[in-house]
């Protein structure tokens, strides 16, 4: 999606703010939070012997599912609520892209 660069009113500025966030911020979180569950699945598994290491990586896992659980939970009732306000959510919540 591409984010208009015309700033002439403050509906333009609030626009391009959130083009931005669906477009940079919130990917960026859902890799961070996949990154954190994964890097827990590699520490988990490559220290078998040592409980300190293993419960550190169950850690990483939890927080990183939990993360991911939060953000899919507010995309969803972000897309429910506006689709039943009637609100095009197309700059709200980000649109999986078949190209």
């Amino acid at each position: 999606m591409n984010c208009s660069n015309t700033l002439k009113t403050i509906a333009d500025v609030f626009n391009l703010g959130t083009c931005f966030i669906s477009n940079s911020v919130i990917p960026m979180l859902f890799a961070l939070a996949t990154a954190a569950f994964i890097w827990g699945v590699i520490v988990y598994f490559i220290n078998p012997e040592n409980e300190e290491k293993r419960s550190q990586g169950k850690s990483y896992m939890i927080w990183g599912l939990i993360g991911l659980f939060v953000m899919v939970s507010i995309w969803g009732l972000v897309n429910v609520l506006s689709s039943t306000v009637g609100i095009n959510n197309k700059l709200i919540v980000p649109q999986l892209n078949s190209n």
